[in-house]
């Protein structure tokens, strides 16, 4: 079927429509304002290097939404004729049969493809999925420690979560306020306001909590809503855009250019959504307010190719993810040109068949068919079959999982370390190796689900009191936590090993953490406190990332010896996968693990270790700087386990993060002979006996 038999069929699908939305007229530029916002979302996934910005995209879906879905309810309060029970039957009937066919497809392709702890948490996604909950799902599994996000199938349904839980809300409210319609407009204006100064906030004490939970982003929804609001009733705004057609078009230049800027400016390292999130919706809605008469939006917008892509958008955005995801977890592999390219083509050939074959002949089925009873049965039956799957630690020994699948499970469950259990950690004794007794995160409250940004009151006494008269600190976060077990094991004994270093703090100066991390100022301010006081006779520095540009090296040298300490070593970044390394190991070196690899390796680490290399050769900093590059890799590529055993064996067990025989292995290799080094320069004698 042609693009323009589509496009009819649509049109003749809204005028066929009930009385509650057939005031809507079809304006064909917004399915072409959907073209950009699905284009960008899908682009920014399967090509993250080329498409920064992409994932404005969905905050234009929320203003869309908001517009659209909003007119249907004004108009329908307005005649005296709407009703809850055929609003949210439409909500069934639009958002279910797409979203429960991906879940069925996701769990299928799951039930034969994943490790049973992959497939637990699938299983637990689609609960949150078809709940229209996977955004709080998201956000209790949110955090430092949440390394694999990447790698969820369903993590996209976050923002269906967010409409979803708005539409539960929003008629309520309007239909609450309209026999006082006077305050429906100023409401509205304030409830936006609120919400986008509350989620301002929260961006800086809890961007997690800004970026998935509901109220922080309705303001961009009610954005929409307002839109709907002017042009439903009297004068409105977008009336006033309509009269001028020079208005009109200055309005859509506009629009397109803030959207422009949006996907070319905005990152993912910036403080999102925040003030950043005004450009892509305000660009929506002047695109919206525009009106269908403006050139861009008639000869653009309204083109039969973006329609097009409109028209499939919702299934579009259901299907790209999971295949992108799918092809990144059984391939073992980043996407690159070619199978990012075949990924985007998949999933629009998978949208189309379920608009063409799926939405459409639904939308036209006979009124008497029970279609919303059987597809909330359907969805139940999913929910039961989610949360049964996790329950069951995602049905370990499942009828029909491949046997390649079944000898790689227990490798894949020495290494299970999920929230609340952590079972690698407590199982190895990375809690005590590592020292978490010296982290001022409050990691108990995390593994609760209740993450904070608020210190823990104090630390360990054990952390920061020496027990000989020579010392060595260690600061920053768990980067540098990691090398607190080979160091005790390496040192001689007469070396007390002071500790302040907190998950996901970088050493800084206090006052400087961002994202609302209170936890990282305290905890650097008391790092500063323990080496005025205790003159550390060594200082070793490490984070994971961020060197000289969230924190400044030099300056922290400086203010470091001057409080008293000796000597300072920075430890550079150790090697970092793109993925857990042991589910490299499962998926693409199951047959024959390499001793070393050069692929799957993240360059940032690679390329800021040759920068700190150059710039502070020869203590030019005020300071040694030891590359954790070159001891761990080497012309032909990064160590990946140690010794005779590739599960023992392995130098991280997750994305970079070393574990206990790989930081011994640093430790007497590299770091602990440099301490040594520099305790000697001190004046510190070596014992044979220590």
């Amino acid at each position: 079927m042609g693009g323009r038999t589509i496009i009819q069929g649509h049109n003749e699908e809204v005028k066929k429509a009930d009385s509650l939305a057939s005031h809507l007229n079809y304006r064909p530029d917004i399915d072409g304002l959907r073209a950009f916002a699905i284009i960008s979302v899908v682009l920014y996934h399967a090509f993250p290097a080329y498409m920064r910005g992409g994932f404005i995209g969905v905050d234009i879906f929320f203003v869309i939404s908001g517009y659209l879905i909003s007119s249907i309810i004004f108009k329908g309060l307005e005649a005296g004729n709407f009703s809850f029970l055929d609003f949210y039957k439409r909500r069934v009937n639009r958002i279910f049969p797409a979203l429960i066919i991906v879940l069925l497809a996701c769990y299928a392709v799951g039930w034969f493809a994943l490790m049973a702890a992959e497939f637990k948490f699938l299983g637990k996604h689609v609960l949150g999925g078809i709940g229209f909950i996977q955004n709080l799902v998201l956000y209790k599994e949110s955090g430092y420690f949440d390394t694999s996000s990447e790698l969820k199938v369903l993590l996209h349904l976050w923002s269906l979560g967010v409409e979803e839980q708005f539409y539960i809300l929003f008629p309520l409210a309007a239909w609450a306020l309209w026999r006082r319609r006077a305050l429906v407009l100023p409401l509205l204006i304030g409830m936006a306001v609120i919400s986008f100064g509350a989620g301002l906030y929260k961006l800086s004490v809890n961007p997690s909590a800004a970026f998935y939970m509901p109220q922080y982003r309705f303001w961009e929804i009610l954005s929409g809503s307002l839109l709907a609001y002017f042009s439903v009733f009297g004068k409105s705004a977008q009336g006033a855009a309509n009269g001028s057609l020079r208005t009109s078009n200055l309005l859509s230049v506009l629009g397109l250019v803030f959207l422009f800027a949006s996907v070319v400016l905005i990152d993912k390292y910036k403080a999102f959504p925040g003030f950043w999130a005004l450009m892509p919706v305000s660009g929506a809605v002047m695109m919206i307010l525009a009106g269908p008469q403006a050139w861009l939006n008639s000869r653009l917008l309204a083109s039969k190719p973006l329609v097009w892509i409109g028209l499939i958008s919702y299934p579009l955005y259901l299907w790209h993810w999971p295949v992108i995801t799918f092809i990144r977890i059984i391939g073992g592999d980043e996407l690159n040109l070619l199978s990012g390219v075949f990924a985007v083509g998949i999933s629009v050939l998978l949208a189309y068949v379920t608009y063409r074959f799926l939405e459409l002949p639904l939308r036209k089925i006979s009124p008497k068919f029970p279609k919303t009873p059987l597809l909330l049965t359907i969805g139940g039956v999913l929910a039961v079959l989610g949360g049964a799957t996790f329950v069951k630690n995602g049905f370990v020994d499942r009828f029909g999982l491949p046997s390649s699948l079944k000898e790689r499970e227990g490798y894949a469950q020495y290494f299970e370390n999920s929230l609340p259990g952590w079972a690698y950690s407590s199982k190895h004794g990375l809690f005590e190796k590592y020292r978490f007794e010296c982290d001022f995160f409050d990691v108990d409250s995390y593994r609760a689900g209740n993450a904070t940004m608020t210190p823990r009151q104090q630390i360990d006494a054990s952390c920061y009191t020496p027990v000989s008269n020579t010392k060595v600190m260690v600061w920053g976060d768990s980067h540098a936590q990691q090398f607190s077990y080979g160091l005790r094991e390496a040192l001689p004994s007469d070396i007390s090993l002071l500790q302040v270093a907190s998950s996901g703090c970088e050493a800084n100066l206090p006052g400087r953490a961002t994202g609302g991390r209170k936890y990282c100022d305290r905890s650097n301010e008391f790092a500063l406190e323990v080496m005025r006081k205790e003159k550390p006779d060594v200082l070793v520095i490490a984070q994971l990332e961020g060197h000289d540009s969230s924190n400044n090296l030099k300056e922290l040298a400086h203010v470091a010896t001057a409080s008293g300490v000796k000597k300072v070593i920075v430890v550079g970044p150790v090697p970092r996968f793109d993925q857990n390394l042991y589910q490299l190991v499962i998926r693409k070196y199951w047959s024959e693990t390499p001793r070393r690899v050069s692929g799957n390796l993240l360059p940032v680490p690679h390329e800021t270790d040759k920068l700190l290399t150059q710039r502070y050769a020869d203590g030019a900093g005020g300071f040694e700087y030891l590359s954790a590059i070159s001891v761990f890799c080497d012309q032909d590529g990064c160590l990946t386990y140690l010794g005779d055993d590739r599960k023992t064996g392995l130098v991280t067990f997750d994305y970079g993060h070393l574990t206990s025989m790989a930081s011994l292995f640093f430790s007497e290799k590299a770091l602990g002979p440099l301490i040594i080094k520099k305790l000697i320069e001190t004046g510190y004698n070596v014992h044979p006996s220590n």
